[in-house]
């Protein structure tokens, strides 16, 4: 006879939903701070694992899979929120490339100009507190499960765009 722990199951469905494919893929529903604090934590950690090989065609792939399923994150935060979260979302697309970019340089022991790592550091710096801002603020109480930010009415298209602009200055760039 097999017994049955509905307890974990109901746990495991609180903090996942219906999947981990859902929690970390999908662009509906919303995050807690709980939720959006562990996801943060998750995606990063198996980001720096594979990062660690130093593989960069392999670093690159977890860092587009990485990218896609934060900005489901901060979405689904910014809904719990009831913010439309356009300003968050741009902040991050600008940033994550750039934390990428440094990543890349300092593995290659490649050297940056003194302005262009100032400004890369405030890049850096409001990414962070876009980070902090959303891990920090309560949730409302009644959530808003329509509300979207409008570059992400589609999440995949405005992925894609974020993709080719990133790859157009990388190869115009040189790097």
């Amino acid at each position: 006879m097999k017994e049955h722990n509905s307890g974990n199951n109901k746990f495991n469905q609180i903090i996942w939903g219906e999947s981990p494919r859902s929690f970390y893929f999908s662009f509906q529903g919303t995050f807690n701070r709980l939720q959006f604090f562990g996801a943060l934590v998750t995606l990063n950690i198996f980001f720096n694992i594979i990062a660690e090989q130093g593989i960069f065609f392999l670093t690159l792939f977890c860092g587009l899979i990485i990218f896609y399923a934060s900005l489901a994150a901060i979405q689904k935060r910014c809904r719990d929120i009831k913010q439309r979260g356009t300003i968050f979302i741009l902040i991050f697309s600008m940033a994550y490339p750039i934390n990428l970019y440094l990543r890349y340089m300092k593995e290659q022991n490649l050297i940056i100009g003194n302005n262009t790592e100032k400004v890369l550091g405030v890049v850096i710096g409001l990414y962070l507190l876009v980070y902090l801002f959303l891990l920090f603020m309560p949730g409302a109480k009644e959530k808003d499960l329509n509300l979207t930010s409008p570059l992400l009415n589609y999440p995949k298209t405005y992925f894609m765009i974020c993709i080719a602009i990133c790859f157009f200055v990388f190869f115009v760039l040189g790097y």
